[in-house]
């Protein structure tokens, strides 16, 4: 009987720390980090349901939170402009067609912000991924801001030095005549292991004011360059509590 009770024990202790609800509450700038808004069986981690993007929409929006764009985060840092009392940055990484088929919509709906990286050369190149007119009628519509997600989405640690800040410095330059505006932010392709002490430094160089990665957190204000901002990432297939997760402590699960 002891031995059963130990088992039990630790299959409970096991499955509890799956989440992260033992740790505290996290205080600071939440960024989320979504890519595909699409019809799934839940399977997909990259993958989530309208239905349910919209439930989470309307979770953050219950909880108290503000979306903000990459041009209010500039604000904050170049000319001290107060961020919300909780802010949170939606971002979504590749700039993939039901971007605007399905999420745009339900942005629209709610009138929310958020964020979109594009992988330059994909844009009205690639199948399922988003066009140049696209991108600039929801720039226009005032809710969508855009940043960098290099060239052609290769690992930057694996190139050269002059050809990863040539995918890091021409995908602003591209950016830039293409939106007529400035562009704040660069999203690391492949996230926190795909660059190296080398590569963010020609991120700053090139003159982005802002470095997105991979790695799960929340970041304290006021923001710092010191470190790439860290973001959440909602999964297909997790449940509202996992969210809930997401938005204080800023990962669901180890």
């Amino acid at each position: 009987m002891i031995i059963i009770l130990i088992i039990f024990a630790f299959v409970l202790i096991a499955f509890s720390l799956r989440f992260t609800w033992w740790l505290p509450t996290k205080k600071g700038l939440v960024a989320l980090m979504y890519h595909n808004i699409e019809y799934t069986d839940g399977k997909d981690a990259f993958c989530i349901s309208p239905k349910i993007f919209k439930n989470q929409l309307e979770i953050i929006l219950n909880k108290g939170f503000t979306p903000v764009n990459f041009d209010e985060m500039a604000e904050a840092v170049l000319n001290g402009a107060p961020l919300p009392k909780k802010p949170i940055v939606i971002t979504f990484d590749d700039g993939y067609l039901n971007n605007w088929t399905k999420a745009f919509p339900i942005l629209k709906e709610k009138n929310i912000k958020a964020n979109i990286f594009l992988t330059c050369d994909f844009i009205g190149v690639k199948e399922d991924y988003l066009t140049w007119q696209q991108v600039l009628e929801m720039q226009n519509s005032g809710l969508i801001s855009f940043g960098s997600h290099s060239l052609t989405h290769r690992r930057l640690r694996d190139l050269t030095l002059e050809d990863a800040e040539r995918e890091i410095k021409e995908s602003k330059i591209m950016l830039e005549e293409k939106l007529n505006r400035p562009v704040y932010s660069f999203c690391y392709p492949y996230g926190a292991g795909a660059f190296d002490k080398r590569i963010r430094p020609l991120v700053l160089k090139a003159g982005y004011l802002f470095d997105f990665s991979t790695k799960k957190g929340i970041n304290k204000l006021p923001l710092s360059k010191n470190k790439p901002i860290l973001r959440a990432f909602p999964r297909g297939g997790e449940t509202a509590f996992d969210f809930h997760l997401q938005l204080t402590r800023g990962r669901s699960k180890l």
